[in-house]
């Protein structure tokens, strides 16, 4: 079928992201924290974290494209109804007023004291290193080892300084454009969170079980659509309309039936519909008309005669506890004489103490 492939297994057809390349790019960047794919789905687009001296890096420039390619792939398989092109347009217009002003996240303009020279102005990036003062920045240019840096980057390290500003107006416009995205699937990413948390708790088996109940989940048979549905073990229906696996239906013990006579014979499938059923307000009601609390200790009886009987003798049990209090009970007379309570009081109705 199309959508099987559209998308990628991760995805589940749009219900989620799929960022594990992009993430294995991003951990072998220069200087790389080395996220976990859950801290990375939650920071991607914290792109201020990353060392501004290494952004202009062909890596950095290949991490880049690839998620924005990624993102303006998805909108188009997952979401081709928004207005993505909108969107662009005003990010971009602001964009543009943000880079004037020298406001965009994370390229910002940091003064230096006295000569106002930018911390970027001051750095070199072939060599990586920075420098207090720009007379030292221009000593260092004109140095043969500054010239072999030069020689083995490529990219616009080695441009004029016009050249170099037009190369990361672009870079910070990327990065613009991609935390524009991050914002607008925020509910996808945070739900993708959700889900690789979800299956990491999982044990290998039940990824797997997980996995074979996937592939069959969207699986359509158009010539047997009209068809009269197929269930000789007459199994129970799913959501889908259609009868559930045999594994589930012997996994949750439904081939299993349970009778409440209490509630006029009715079956139950599976030992937990029929646990649940004594805590709900039909079982409940039918206790009440037989005179009979719906307490934890009539759980699991499904008799009336049953639950009669055990009603009889939790009476009996509550009449003797009440004698067996007055038994214990003990009095003493004048003399030091010790009796029951029982005992105590007919002596002294009768004077004799």
């Amino acid at each position: 079928h199309q959508l099987d492939t559209r998308f990628s297994g991760e995805e589940r057809l749009g219900r989620y992201v799929d960022l594990h390349e992009q993430h294995e790019l991003c951990i072998n960047l220069k200087d790389s924290e080395h996220p976990t794919y859950l801290q990375y789905l939650a920071e991607l687009h914290r792109f201020e974290a990353y060392p501004r001296q290494h952004k202009q890096q062909a890596e950095y420039a290949r991490y880049l494209k690839s998620l924005r390619e990624y993102f303006d792939s998805y909108f188009l398989r997952a979401m081709p109804l928004f207005d993505l092109p909108k969107a662009r347009e005003e990010a971009s217009v602001k964009f543009s007023s943000e880079w004037a002003d020298r406001k965009v996240v994370g390229w910002e303009v940091a003064a230096t004291t006295g000569d106002a020279q930018s911390t970027v102005e001051l750095f070199c990036a072939a060599c990586d290193k920075r420098f207090e003062k720009s007379t030292t920045l221009a000593a260092h240019m004109n140095s043969r080892k500054h010239q072999k840096a030069v020689s083995r980057m490529t990219g616009t390290a080695s441009v004029p300084a016009e050249q170099r500003d037009e190369a990361e107006r672009q870079t910070a416009f990327d990065e613009c454009m991609v935390r524009l995205y991050a914002q607008i699937l925020s509910d996808k990413i945070r739900e993708t969170r959700a889900n690789v948390q979800r299956r990491q708790a999982l044990t290998e088996e039940e990824r797997d079980q997980e996995g074979d109940e996937e592939e069959h989940e969207f699986v359509e048979d158009k010539d047997d659509r009209d068809e009269q549905i197929y269930n000789p073990l007459n199994l129970p229906m799913g959501w889908d309309g259609k009868p559930i696996p045999y594994w589930l239906y012997k996994l949750h013990g439904l081939s299993v039936k349970f009778s409440c006579e209490i509630c006029g014979n009715t079956v139950y499938r599976g030992r937990k519909a029929y646990e649940k059923h004594f805590q709900e307000a039909r079982h409940a009601t039918n206790m009440r008309r037989l005179g009979i609390p719906n307490t934890r200790q009539f759980h699991g009886v499904a008799a009336i005669d049953e639950a009669q009987a055990l009603w009889e003798r939790v009476q009996r049990d509550k009449k003797r506890d009440v004698v067996n209090v007055d038994a214990v009970e003990e009095y003493e007379d004048s003399e030091g004489n010790v009796f029951n309570k029982k005992t105590y009081f007919d002596l002294k109705r009768q004077g004799l103490i």
